[in-house]
């Protein structure tokens, strides 16, 4: 089995699972299959999505959903009232559904979407903020139905297990003017496929995250397993997952340096939030590669963690940041009524503020993360304590002072503009990237690749070219000074941005 290290996303994506069988969760309802007679198999559902520049956020209700069968018959799912956001999908992969389906073959997938909703970033107001657009769909109204081919069919077999990957395209759903912006008018497309197996791993889940509600289980019936861990996703309410340990897994956090296999699965306390990166087989195992242990969910006074993007930085004489301006995305619990989703959180930095890099073994070049390279454009993920706004007058919003800083990956859009270097496997090297998001000036930023960054749509550095959009992903810095002499380096006026990638995917154009 091979280890393949992945991307985090926010886990508001696993609400996608409101399209078909058990839902990994989208707020506190759960999605169940209708009722089925006869045998059954498994179905796990993956999700990506082409991403954009121009919308920060796109969220709909589904109303109705069903599969259809190649005889005409459907299996109709009642889905949540709770809006999906689909562009937190971001051209990566999750897991958006793990559940029993009658065995059959299935052609179709039908959808009644309503109540869309748009919002982009401003960056003309300070700092940035999300700016909601009245939103409708192509037909003019705020529901849409909308019947997708499933192709090939896909084939569910009694007692096996059968993957299906669900792709949004959002850069064609989100419909722009001729000046380029948004026009608020959406026309839903997506592309249904059957997953393919490679081996005995059926798919890949880089995006999931949530809460380990109790203590992990430190043996297992299965050899090939040393023991597993219940993961609640959507902060402590959607559908629990098993997520299976082996001794080859990855553990990562504070206070888990240097422990490995049962040690540090045992090490893995409730109420604890942590990312995990899985693949699952083709027995419908998810099986961890990875797991990022970050801090203990209290679901009592002020205490919280929330998951977003940095929009503006403060800093003092000497370029370390005191503070920044965090965009919303997920919290580790529900606390929406005090701080919305897509609203703005000012987070004060402290002298004892801890800074910790997930995903670290794609920190290949030892970059720091601290007070000097936390910078717009980061995904963190912040813990500290919430301080209660007031209504005023003056009204004051709420503010969180800083425990814990955790940088997440997170994707880059843009456009090739120059090769610094490429290796002799034409992988490892680098190329400079005009970024296309709001948060980044026109500059361009490097892209450092290596040997076993996935390059999608494209051999490798050497194919590379001017004109389709690349989406990398992988961890970004925000470097002060200029990088070191030999290639690839950085020589843009720091600070510039530095993306160490995972992959880059040249999109379709």
């Amino acid at each position: 089995m091979s280890k393949r290290k992945r991307i985090i996303l926010p886990a508001l994506v696993a609400g996608l699972a409101t399209v078909l069988m058990v839902g990994c969760g989208s707020g506190t309802s759960m999605v169940k299959p209708a009722a089925t007679t006869g045998p059954s198999g498994s179905l796990v559902v993956f999700g990506t999505d082409q991403p954009t520049c121009d919308v920060e956020s796109f969220s709909v209700t589904i109303s109705s959903a069903a599969l259809v069968t190649t005889g005409g018959l459907t299996v109709t799912i009642t889905p949540p009232s709770q809006p999906v956001d689909f562009a937190s999908l971001v051209d990566f992969t999750t897991i958006l559904s793990l559940g029993s389906v009658t065995a059959d073959t299935y052609n179709q997938l039908q959808l009644t979407l309503t109540n869309p909703q748009l919002a982009v970033l401003n960056t003309t107001s300070s700092p940035p903020s999300a700016q909601p657009v009245t939103t409708t769909f192509s037909n003019g109204t705020a529901m849409d139905t909308l019947t997708v081919s499933i192709s090939p069919a896909l084939t569910i077999t009694a007692n096996a297990t059968a993957g299906l990957v669900v792709d949004f395209n959002l850069r064609q759903s989100v419909l722009t003017g001729s000046n380029g912006l948004v026009t608020g008018v959406v026309d839903p497309r997506f592309t249904v496929t059957p997953s393919v197996a490679s081996g005995t791993e059926l798919g890949e889940a880089d995006t999931l995250y949530g809460v380990v509600p109790s203590a992990p289980t430190t043996t297992s019936s299965n050899p090939s397993f040393i023991g597993s861990f219940p993961l609640q996703m959507q902060g402590g309410v959607g559908q629990i997952l098993t997520v299976q340990v082996t001794s080859d897994t990855d553990f990562e956090g504070d206070g888990l340096t240097g422990l490995s296999g049962l040690t540090a699965l045992a090490a893995l306390t409730a109420q604890t939030f942590v990312e995990v990166d899985a693949i699952v087989d083709t027995s419908g195992n998810i099986i961890a590669q990875e797991v990022d242990v970050e801090e203990q969910v209290v679901t009592t006074g002020q205490r919280a963690g929330f998951l977003g993007e940095i929009i503006g930085v403060t800093r003092d004489n000497s370029g370390n940041a005191t503070g920044f301006n965090l965009l919303v995305g997920h919290e580790t619990w529900d606390m929406t009524s005090e701080v919305p989703l897509q609203s703005s959180l000012a987070v004060t930095l402290q002298d004892t503020t801890r800074y910790w890099p997930n995903w670290r073994h794609w920190n290949r070049r030892a970059l720091q993360f601290g007070p000097q390279t936390l910078g717009p454009a980061e995904k963190v993920t912040v813990f500290g304590v919430l301080q209660a706004g007031s209504p005023g007058p003056p009204a004051t919003a709420p503010s969180l002072t800083a425990g814990f800083i955790f940088l997440r990956q997170r994707n880059v859009l843009g456009t090739f503009t120059e090769l610094l270097a490429a290796g002799s496997d034409d992988k490892t090297g680098g190329f400079t990237l005009m970024p296309c998001g709001p948060l980044f000036p026109p500059q361009a930023i490097t892209v450092l690749t290596f040997g076993d960054t996935r390059f999608r749509g494209v051999a490798g550095l050497n194919e590379l070219t001017a004109g389709p959009i690349l989406n990398t992903s992988g961890l970004l810095f925000y470097e002060q000074t200029n990088g070191p002499p030999n290639q690839p380096t950085w020589t843009a006026p720091p600070p510039t941005w530095v993306m160490q990638a995972e992959a880059v995917h040249q999109l379709p154009q």
